[in-house]
């Protein structure tokens, strides 16, 4: 495998339907919009206590997956184009991507609570507007041991970004330094394993018990094997790494069947279980990982067919702005309303996320396009891929 060259692969005439696609350069895959569109959905359902909190916990391991796959995907493009990353270009299109929306929700819920709350109430919820304004919200939690407040989920946006600010250099220095993708790979497969394994031992000769368990799930470095095997899915598409055969076609896409089911399976599991872990959280990022592949690689098949539903896709599309916008817009219901907070809520933060998209996020993105004026290599990284948030 290591020995096909690109063009070697792209001109096999075997019996792949898609043979003529080049993998280096991102695809629009709508299945991934709507890989999101249920991923929020399952956050949502966790928030409104529908499902346990497992479900949630797994939802959010597989965005991480599916960012770490995105940013690698995009990034690796903008190098074979290159044979540079533009990392100024690539923080301030992630900057118009994301702070927008962000900073709209804490500047609305700064003036609800100073509307509504007590001084001492204001000053500790603008501790957590701070908090999250720059990206710090993971690390306020594990100090605090998962102190609860109207801005926690705030917590995965701050692991995201710290892992923009970090991999985008890291990935930059590796591709001047390895010879091939294949080596490319190598190397952050055993960066994966390495976070796997230390913390599996740090778990086994101590008992994580509740603080534990907010070090373990909010920290960048113990989450960092689940965004590092989206980077490897990525360095594995973007390098061309599967040879163009049927017979791997059927293997991902049962493969993949095997991944939701053993994905349902993790959420069925108490996420405080020892094994879970060990071994748990990094299935729940292989299975994800295997799912988008499969997604990527392949033309067509029933997952593509169930994920590509218009609602679905929608709902991927605007997922950013509604993870944003619904967990202070629950918590602000059910504190006056407690008796029929769910009716209220989902419409309400449905509506925020709505005008938050047309009205903030859209023309952002316009405006991004405006000033970048882009050379083949950022047109490239400004591509409409769904799910870079």
């Amino acid at each position: 495998m290591a020995g096909l060259t690109k063009k070697g692969i792209l001109d096999h005439k075997g019996d792949f339907p898609n043979t003529g696609i080049d993998y280096s350069h991102p695809k629009y895959v709508k299945s991934l919009d709507g890989m999101r569109g249920i991923l929020i959905l399952l956050v949502l359902q966790d928030h409104l206590d529908i499902l346990r909190h497992s479900a949630g916990f797994i939802a959010v391991n597989c965005f991480f997956v599916l960012s770490g796959f995105l940013i690698t995907w995009l990034l690796i493009s903008e190098w074979d184009d290159s044979r540079t990353i533009r990392l100024k270009h690539f923080y301030f299109r992630r900057a118009l991507r994301l702070f927008p929306a962000l900073f709209t929700m804490l500047a609305f819920f700064g003036l609800y609570t100073c509307l509504v709350n007590p001084a001492n109430r204001v000053a500790k919820d603008f501790h957590y507007i701070f908090e999250a304004l720059f990206y710090f919200t993971n690390w306020a939690q594990i100090w605090e041991f998962g102190q609860r407040n109207y801005l926690s989920h705030t917590w995965s946006l701050s692991i995201e970004e710290q892992y923009y600010l970090i991999w985008a250099p890291i990935l930059l220095l590796l591709l001047r330094r390895t010879a091939s993708k294949t080596s490319l790979l190598w190397w952050t497969v055993l960066a994966t394993l390495c976070f796997v394994i230390v913390r599996a031992l740090v778990v086994y000769f101590g008992d994580p018990g509740w603080d534990g368990f907010w070090r373990f799930s909010r920290g960048l470095d113990t989450r960092a094997d689940c965004l590092l095997v989206g980077c490897a899915a990525g360095i594995i598409i973007s390098g061309q790494l599967l040879p163009r055969r049927r017979w791997l076609e059927w293997a991902l896409s049962l493969a993949a069947a095997i991944s939701c089911g053993g994905l349902i399976w993790l959420a069925e599991h108490d996420l405080y279980d020892h094994w879970m872990y060990y071994l748990g959280w990094f299935l729940a990022s292989l299975f994800t990982a295997i799912i988008i592949v499969h997604l990527v690689y392949s033309p067509k098949g029933v997952l593509h067919w169930i994920l590509e539903t218009p609602p679905l896709v929608y709902i991927g599309i605007i997922s950013y702005g509604l993870y944003i916008w619904h967990v202070p817009i629950f918590n602000i219901i059910h504190e006056h309303y407690p008796a029929h907070w769910r009716v209220v809520a989902v419409p309400v933060s449905v509506a925020a996320t709505l005008v938050s998209y047309y009205l903030v996020e859209r023309p952002c993105l316009r405006l991004k396009k405006q000033l970048n004026q882009p050379g083949k290599s950022a047109r490239v990284a400004d591509a409409p891929v769904p799910g870079l948030k």
